[in-house]
């Protein structure tokens, strides 16, 4: 075999390595991308919170919670669509209300005493939300209107 010929076939063959060795890196971090992006539980908030596990952080309980499994649920009163979840401190002098419409925040409520006995969790201000446990049940009021009342899944808190 000829001096070019064999210069031809080294080249060739050399080509052929450099191809087949970038194409494996290349081949090895689209691997490492798709496992990143797969990953379950990387979605962790500001707060340590995973909201793929349903988690989400409750201020008043200073604590990754599930809803479902710390709340009590309440369903609008003319609006099916929408639901509330209460969420009360461990001591229960306050309670954070979760809404399910995106664009509404949390509020937090502070519990009051009632003159007429019992309690009800507002803030000082007569547009305020108010929470109530009557007959057995939480109810969410507004300017004297209710709004949303306990599903009936669970018993009073």
């Amino acid at each position: 075999m000829s001096i070019k010929a064999m210069s031809v076939c080294l080249v060739f063959t050399g080509a052929l390595f450099a191809s087949c060795g970038s194409n494996s890196v290349k081949k090895a971090e689209t691997a490492e991308k798709t496992e990143e992006t797969k990953m379950v539980g990387n979605d962790k908030d500001e707060h340590g919170c995973i909201a793929s596990a349903g988690y989400t952080w409750c201020e008043v309980q200073k604590d990754c919670i599930r809803l479902w499994e710390k709340g009590v649920r309440m369903n609008a009163v003319n609006d099916a669509g929408k639901t509330l979840f209460l969420v009360f401190s461990p001591d229960s002098t306050q309670v954070e209300l979760f809404f399910s419409e995106e664009d509404t925040p949390n509020e937090i409520l502070d519990r009051r005493s009632l003159p007429a006995g019992g309690y009800a969790w507002n803030v000082e201000d007569d547009d305020t939300k108010n929470v109530r446990l009557e007959n057995g049940k939480w109810t969410v009021s507004q300017r004297a209107k209710l709004i949303y009342q306990q599903a009936e899944e669970k018993a009073g808190k």
